[in-house]
């Protein structure tokens, strides 16, 4: 096989980066973006946006308290994992120099990207995109993509799709090749290459005056690569410094980071301080790092120290920040700073963790109601309230469970399946051993190939999924996978991975059986991987090339149907189902309005036919020092279970007294609780089951 690809550009681009995020955010690899350097602050602030006061939009203040593991954990799963994968559906086409623009909702995610970074960092995370400035965005991203290369000053009239709004947006933006959208502003972040020592990109994203950015994106179409234009400079630079957490910017900041944002090179800006002279030292759980400090160089946002851990070469393309699985906590001093108040030192300690692993601070969301619901009649749920200071409100989801198993040998096409990217190649196939057909995924592009079941899957103890698996020539850096994800996919974990041998690989059909137990009594999706963990990648398309997949059984299995969702204000909830049958529901909360923190366990329902309502009738309740004593009776119907609830006020929320004892003075309609004294205030309700 000679059709070996190493994916690479002319001019100022040598090769794609490819990020693994090892299942934090949805696909498994990321493509990291080439930069140029990062443009210098102008000489004037005139003809910039964003003076006067500032402006407000949905994303206007995000913030997250970076010492809350879990405060930060749920930002990350929400809102950083919300801005990755959205359609761009542009109309922009390099071939015939048309700049063209993207979906609403594109733009949006890479304002939320940028804002998140902002929150993190501890300064003002209100930043809003400017239209006009955008619209010249978009051109500059078009010349660059058009010309494989990026420049900021003294572009060429001779250059393809030459514009004058696009030459002055590259002199006021940060230029990528290689990503576009909200991958290209983690890029500017990260910062890599040798001509970024100074993490110019990263400092204007960083820059806390600045209110007003923009955007413009081309992607990759044919030949051409995708582009991103960001302008980071507006009329507030050199402005007065808004209240930021601390008086210095660091990236990573102090508190709670995600590993996976945790780059080779560390910053620490200070405003109107000279650092040159700086130095830092930098402790990993009690042992010193050694550190190499970059170049000092102004003129890029705030003043700012730059540094690695000498161990690591951050001009490579494989450099990653060391994580070994468990929290990390780095202590970083800062010293000789010379401010207006002499020279000074800063300390400040950074805990990298992985977001998809709770912490103790975790707070399980639970929900309350009865699990017989009655057809067509409000039945009351409620779920336990959110502790984040951020929650907005609540979303529940309820589903019918039914049967979901599954046989497909390939024969139906895509009946089953949905795939994306949408591929420039037949799915369906004859594979090589020249059986009926078989799904085929190959590597035509360097992104991942999925495809993912159209079923919403709730897995039993004995759900089970088998297939057969020919994975033929692939390079070490192709990688067939498995995968399964239990939070609607914001993350993916994997449940079987071969990776390629480098040559001709399989040459017959292996047999796998795969259990879905663990996933049991959860909302599960199960996908089909064919990752690019790396740079190279075999781009045939025989059936020979990447991978085949025949005879697909799921067995055991109940899938979900007939979703709805439903937004309420507070912790309660009327489900009226329309149908008997097997249901389940979840509940979450909402910060910032619109982002859904992590569902709760889902809580299977059996929904019943109307039946003579259980009436209970309360007595009422005594009390002493010892404890609280609630009688009820039961005047109408039979229950088999009865639970005490408990609330504050009246409206709720109302919660289960665990510590309740139930005794029964008159078998079968006198019943009584007795439970601690509560102490305040406290309405009681009993639920009969």
């Amino acid at each position: 096989m000679t059709d070996l690809r190493f994916p690479s550009v002319a001019g100022a681009i040598l090769a794609l980066l490819l990020f693994a995020s090892n299942g934090l955010a949805g696909d498994s690899t990321r493509v990291a973006p080439i930069l140029g350097p990062a443009p210098r602050a102008p000489g004037h602030i005139s003809g910039l946006p964003g003076g006067g006061p500032r402006k407000l939009d949905l994303t206007a203040g995000f913030n997250v308290n970076g010492n809350s593991r879990e405060q930060v954990r749920q930002f990350y799963n929400s809102v950083y994992t919300a801005s990755e994968g959205i359609p761009i559906d542009s109309t922009a086409n390099t071939s015939n120099c048309t700049a063209g623009a993207n979906s609403a909702a594109f733009e949006n995610a890479v304002l939320w990207r940028i804002n998140w970074f902002r929150a993190m960092s501890g300064i003002p995370a209100a930043v809003t995109f400017s239209a006009s400035e955008s619209a010249e965005d978009q051109s500059a991203a078009l010349m660059m993509s058009a010309n494989d290369e990026l420049m900021h000053d003294g572009i060429p009239p001779s250059w393809s799709c030459f514009s004058a709004s696009g030459t002055n947006a590259s002199a006021n933006s940060n230029l990528a090749l290689g990503a576009d959208g909200a991958d290209a502003i983690s890029g500017y972040i990260c910062d890599y290459g040798a001509n970024n020592t100074e993490v110019g990109h990263r400092r204007w994203i960083l820059y806390p005056q600045t209110q007003v950015m923009a955007s413009g994106d081309v992607p990759a179409q044919g030949s051409y690569f995708a582009a991103n234009a960001t302008w980071i400079i507006d009329a507030n630079l050199g402005g007065p410094r808004p209240a930021t957490t601390d008086p210095f910017v660091a990236w990573p900041p102090p508190g709670y980071v995600p590993y996976a944002v945790a780059f080779p090179q560390w910053s620490f800006a200070l405003s109107n301080a000279d650092l040159s002279a700086a130095s830092v030292t930098m402790e990993s759980n009690g042992v010193p790092v050694s550190v190499t400090i970059q170049p000092y160089a102004t003129g890029y946002g705030e003043n700012a120290l730059v540094w690695y851990p000498s161990d690591l070469d951050p001009t490579s393309l494989s450099a990653v920040f060391p994580f070994n699985g468990a929290d990390t906590v780095y202590a970083i001093t800062i010293s000789n700073a010379n401010t207006f108040a002499g020279a000074q030192s800063f300390s400040y300690s950074v805990a990298l963790f992985d977001p998809a692993l709770r912490g103790a601070d975790f707070v399980a969301t639970v929900v309350s109601g009865t699990n017989r619901p009655s057809v067509n009649e409000n039945n009351p749920y409620s779920c336990t309230p959110s502790a984040n200071p951020n929650n907005t409100g609540y979303q529940w989801l309820a589903a019918q469970s039914t049967n979901g198993n599954l046989t497909d040998n390939a024969l139906n096409g895509l009946t089953n399946f949905t795939i994306s990217p949408s591929p420039s190649y037949p799915v369906i196939t004859t594979p090589p051993d020249s059986s009926a057909k078989c799904f085929h995924l190959d590597h035509t592009n360097p992104v991942p190939q999925l495809l993912q079941f159209k079923e919403i899957l709730f897995p039993a103890t004995n759900t089970t999924l088998s297939f057969k698996s020919l994975l033929g020539y692939a390079t070490t850096d192709e990688v067939a996978r498995v995968q399964i994800s239990t939070n609607d996919g914001a993350t993916w974990a994997d449940i079987y991975a071969q990776t390629g041998t480098g040559g001709a690989g399989q040459t017959a059909f292996a047999a796998h059986t795969l259990s879905l137990s663990n996933c049991a009594g959860q909302i599960t999706s199960v996908r089909f991987d064919y990752d690019l963990t790396g740079d190279s990648y075999y781009a045939e398309i025989t059936p020979n090339v990447g991978w085949c997949l025949e005879d697909i059984v799921l067995a055991n299995a109940s899938q979900l149907i007939n979703f709805a969702t439903n937004a309420t204000g507070s912790t309660n909830l009327d489900f009226v189902p329309a149908q008997i049958g097997n249901w389940v529901l979840e509940a979450r909360g909402v910060i910032f309005n619109q982002f859904g923190l992590e569902w709760s366990a889902a809580t299977p329902l059996t929904v019943v036919t109307n039946t003579a309502p259980t009436l209970v009738l309360l007595g009422s309740p005594a009390f002493n020092a010892e404890q609280a004593q609630i009688p009820f009776t039961v005047m109408q119907g039979a229950a088999s279970s009865f639970q005490l609830l408990q609330a504050s006020q009246l409206t709720g929320p109302w919660t289960t007294n665990a510590s309740a004892v139930l005794s029964n003075p008159v078998a079968g309609s006198s019943f009584l609780f007795t439970a601690p004294p509560p102490g305040a205030t406290t309405f009681y309700r009993v639920l009969a089951q």
